[in-house]
């Protein structure tokens, strides 16, 4: 069901801060709002979508909870709890008060919940993508560079930390606010790249979902808008963000190279400028600033090439050597051997590729598939073809590969 698919992106983070705002209950609203969907997928190819599907299934949420509650008779044991929850709630509100227009944005808080610091960083940014933003646990695997059974076992843990801790839904006050502030941008950027590059399903690309990961850098951003990471981040962000309309063609993957750069979001490209240029940004950074400054400064490059061929691939491969000296991963190991491809050579870039590997993920092999075939080693490009196609599991994505492999 489309339509119930795209209720769930786009309203589970909004009906999970609801939820959990009456009821304070992370355990109870998380099973009762999936029992919900499930319902929701078997009576509405029957009874027709509802005129308002999200309040359709807040309702249909609600009642699950209130049965559990009756049946665990939990009202009436946990009553005096549920008056201390309520006190510190309204002293949360106060906090929150202090805290602008974070009290306005239910998604926002909820972020800021899991990035309490009972939960180490890691843990709250995944929790944070499953449970506010809906995001699939091997979309998340595949975004932290794990296997799924790790990633669900480790959103399992977070999620019986945060019942067993008692954390409450409030904002924390102002001196521990600058704290999360990091985990909010990376929870944010990943829930950008969920968006901007789906591991799962049939869509190339969501951007909605890469839109809200925005708009919540903007809010935050509003609050403390000299924080180098979040401005680097929102530079980031745009930059990518703004080639969107380009990356797609009659539902067919289109690659950088041969995207029709009239299309860009050139507005976007020209915001993302001004904010690389942010005295800010100019002094010390910490190293996570620092990471996505350098990746705002690798998309630049794309950005501002007027074509293809004028891209200077040679900064490219400079500010990736910097990338690694300072956030090293997989992931920019495989993009900077790319980089390396296009400015010395196939031979250089296949050398640079050596002994990269990302678990769950085909890129690896694809770009080695695509160097193999560039080298003229026709037999090896197919069976690296073979090997990512086997690992991807976006279909657009899958489909693109088999054309290179079949093209060969």
């Amino acid at each position: 069901m489309d339509q119930l698919e795209e209720v769930v992106r786009e309203e589970w983070g909004r009906l999970v801060a609801l939820l959990l705002s009456q009821f304070r209950r992370l355990d109870l609203v998380e099973d009762a709002l999936g029992d919900a969907v499930e319902a929701a997928s078997r009576t509405w190819p029957v009874d027709g979508t509802p005129g308002n599907p999200a309040a359709w299934l807040m309702t249909a949420a609600r009642r699950r909870v209130l049965d559990r509650l009756r049946s665990e008779d939990v009202a009436r044991r946990k009553e005096p709890l549920l008056r201390i929850d309520a006190e510190r709630h309204e002293e949360g509100a106060r906090t929150m008060a202090d805290a602008g227009s974070l009290v306005e944005d239910d998604v926002l808080r909820l972020v800021l919940m899991c990035a309490h610091p009972a939960l180490v960083p890691e843990a709250a940014s995944a929790l944070s993508l499953r449970l506010v933003l809906g995001v699939p646990t091997p979309d998340i695997a595949r975004l932290f560079l794990v296997p799924e059974p790790t990633m669900a076992a480790r959103l399992t843990r977070a999620k019986k930390r945060i019942v067993g801790a008692g954390i409450p839904f409030a904002v924390p006050d102002a001196s521990a606010l600058p704290e999360r502030l990091d985990v909010v941008a990376q929870t944010s950027y990943l829930a950008f790249t969920a968006g901007y590059s789906p591991g799962t399903g049939p869509d190339l690309l969501r951007a909605a979902a890469s839109g809200e990961a925005i708009r919540l850098v903007r809010v935050v951003l509003g609050l403390r808008p000299d924080e180098p990471s979040l401005v680097a981040l929102l530079a980031l962000m745009l930059l990518q963000h703004s080639r969107r309309d380009a990356r797609v063609r009659d539902g067919r993957l289109v690659l950088l190279t041969d995207q029709d750069r009239t299309r860009w979001h050139h507005d976007e490209v020209a915001e993302a400028i001004r904010l690389l240029a942010r005295p800010c940004l100019a002094g010390p950074l910490s190293p996570l600033a620092a990471s996505y400054v350098l990746q705002a400064r690798i998309a630049a490059e794309h950005a501002t090439a007027t074509a293809a061929e004028d891209t200077r691939w040679d900064r490219i491969v400079r500010w990736y050597d910097l990338l690694l000296q300072v956030a090293p991963s997989p992931s920019a190991r495989l993009a900077r051997a790319v980089a390396v491809a296009e400015d010395s050579g196939t031979a250089a870039g296949l050398t640079a590729l050596e002994g990269i590997e990302i678990a769950d993920s085909h890129r690896p092999a694809a770009v080695r598939a695509e160097l193999l075939a560039r080298a003229g080693d026709v037999d090896a490009a197919r069976a690296a073809y073979d090997q990512a196609v086997a690992a991807c599991r976006n279909d657009v994505e899958r489909e693109f590969l088999v054309g290179k492999r079949d093209a060969l």
